[in-house]
């Protein structure tokens, strides 16, 4: 069974009533995979990259974002556990949790932000994973100095994040610059999901910045990548990407992935 615990986290409280207001229609309209774990939109599969498949089995993994559960879902048929998801969104928990029930599997869900990991105990966790998540986060000094907390010496981070470029470029061929790159702290509106347009605010760091936050938060950088697009078509059968999207991912990279270890 799945049960739910609640902290407050200085970070995630619009964002998780926007993910509350979303979820049913995400959950029935879009979705993630929870078969595999999938690191981004046309990214490689985890079989092909690697990033937690040397240190899954059998590791005690908390997952951030961890949204609906896909990622505890794939984590799990991957060998891990005991395994813990926080997310701000209350209602995206529930989805979790029934998602985690009927996998059969034994979770701890926190609604809580990524800064705040105060459920979780020091030097407690072999494996932190985030998939498109971290994005929500503001406070990242704050999120990363969490994380290297609750890692065990040796243990594993491994996450993904939209890369800015494919932000600040056109959706529209040819896809040039229409903001800067440099443009961190972006307020955008969800539309046409549910009735009325919902709020986010989403942060987008470049991979420089990613390491640089890694390496001062005292975590080992070992995999800093931005990966060749793979094809495959359930992006646009799944709804996120249209034709012109899916090629877009062709010419400008859309996912950062990065993987650190505690010393």
């Amino acid at each position: 069974m799945a049960d739910v615990e609640t902290t407050r986290g200085p970070s995630g409280a619009d964002n998780g009533a926007a993910w509350d207001r979303l979820a049913d229609a995400y959950q029935r309209w879009v979705g993630w995979p929870e078969d595999v774990l999938t690191w981004g939109i046309r990214c490689p599969p985890e079989e092909d990259l690697h990033l937690v498949t040397d240190v899954a089995d059998g590791a005690r993994t908390l997952v951030l974002g961890c949204g609906a559960g896909e990622d505890l879902v794939a984590l799990a048929r991957l060998g891990a556990g005991p395994l813990t998801g926080i997310d701000p969104s209350q209602r995206q928990l529930a989805h979790a949790g029934r998602r985690c029930d009927a996998a059969g599997l034994d979770v701890t869900l926190v609604a809580s932000g990524a800064e705040d990991l105060d459920a979780v105990a020091d030097a407690s966790q072999d494996l932190v994973v985030s998939v498109q998540a971290l994005d929500y986060v503001r406070d990242l000094d704050r999120c990363l100095a969490e994380v290297h907390r609750v890692l065990v010496p040796g243990g594993v981070v491994a996450l993904s994040v939209l890369h800015p470029a494919d932000l600040a470029t056109s959706g529209d061929p040819p896809h040039g610059w229409h903001r800067s790159y440099f443009t961190e702290e972006l307020a955008w509106a969800w539309d046409g999901l549910v009735d009325e347009d919902v709020a986010l605010t989403s942060w987008f760091r470049s991979p420089s910045t990613w390491f640089t936050a890694c390496t001062r938060a005292g975590l080992v950088v070992e995999r800093l990548l931005e990966p060749r697009p793979v094809d495959d078509e359930r992006w646009i059968e799944r709804g996120w990407l249209d034709a012109t999207g899916y090629a877009k991912a062709d010419l400008v990279p859309s996912t950062i992935l990065v993987r650190a270890r505690r010393p």
